[in-house]
């Protein structure tokens, strides 16, 4: 694992502590729903199902989402301390502006 992806995983942990954090496809849709959602982080070996689930989601309700290359279910289970997860929303504008930074320095 790179440094630039621990960084990322570093930030994605960070808004969990913070409470600005929703885990799991369902929490995250509805989430989105309701408006609170900012950032969609989906995890590149997501389940098909899971996959269009979200990403259907996020673009009926115009919600920002980034599907990051890499970044596996269990790396984002790693990073907030569940077990691994295809999906996280971020619901706060400025831990959606950092982990953005960490994810355009991944890329």
């Amino acid at each position: 694992m790179d440094n630039n992806l621990k960084n990322l995983l570093f930030r994605i942990g960070l808004a969990r502590k913070a409470g600005k954090l929703i885990s799991g496809t369902e929490l995250v849709c509805d989430a989105v729903r309701d408006g609170k959602v900012k950032l969609v982080v989906i995890a590149s070996d997501a389940s098909a199902n899971s996959m269009k689930r979200i990403t259907n989601c996020v673009k009926f309700y115009e919600q920002d989402s980034e599907i990051v290359d890499g970044l596996t279910t269990s790396d984002l289970g790693y990073a907030i301390g569940k077990s691994p997860v295809a999906c996280i929303g971020i619901t706060d504008d400025n831990f959606k502006k950092l982990i953005l930074k960490g994810i355009n320095q991944e890329r």
